[in-house]
């Protein structure tokens, strides 16, 4: 696993050893940054369900302007702060050790506003719905926010629901990554 392009480029990220995590593959990941580069630049960048930090740490490698990493478990945080420290990075990102719908309410009540947010919950996890129904309250995004959850093929995501819609679906191998924006009112 290592950093893709940016100013940390080739830089090795250390990964999981007997955690119950799973990184987004290099591919993959390549494929998500090709689709969000022109949003990338300042970008305030949520890294939710973070795991080893590489999408967040992508996403600085390539100018984003601040990422909130978001991951309960304290292995995992203990390895986004070594793979942080690995690339060298000072600033510019928090670290947050909660459940993802309490960190999301925090979040908007802070008055915190992403530009991107990035979800890559396990793939047996059911609560895509609920996810998705939180993200898109007052809050959180606006009307440019790019939302996009990794997924397994056979996963079963909403199209669109109260405030939002699937714009793209991109498949990669037996690995999925969907788009959602703010949905637009017909009129």
């Amino acid at each position: 696993m290592r950093v893709i392009s940016g100013e940390y480029r080739g830089r090795r990220l250390k990964g999981p050893k007997g955690m119950d995590l799973r990184p987004t593959g290099d591919r993959l990941k390549e494929t998500l940054f090709n689709i969000l580069k022109p949003g990338i630049s300042g970008a305030v960048v949520f890294d939710i369900f973070s795991g080893t930090g590489a999408i967040g740490i992508e996403a600085l490698s390539r100018g984003a302007g601040r990422v909130v990493f978001v991951e309960r478990d304290p292995a995992a945080n203990s390895l986004i702060r070594q793979n942080l420290q690995t690339c060298n990075v000072e600033g510019d990102y928090l670290i947050i050790q909660e459940d993802v719908f309490t960190t999301l309410r925090s979040l908007a009540r802070r008055g915190f506003r992403a530009d991107i947010i990035f979800f890559d919950p396990p793939y047996d996890w059911k609560h895509y719905t609920d996810l998705l129904k939180l993200t898109f309250k007052p809050g959180l995004v606006s009307a440019h926010t790019c939302v996009v959850i990794e997924h397994g093929r056979k996963t079963d995501l909403p199209e669109s629901g109260e405030g939002y819609e699937r714009y793209r679906l991109v498949r990669h191998g037996d690995n999925c990554l969907s788009f959602y924006k703010v949905k637009t009112v017909a009129g």
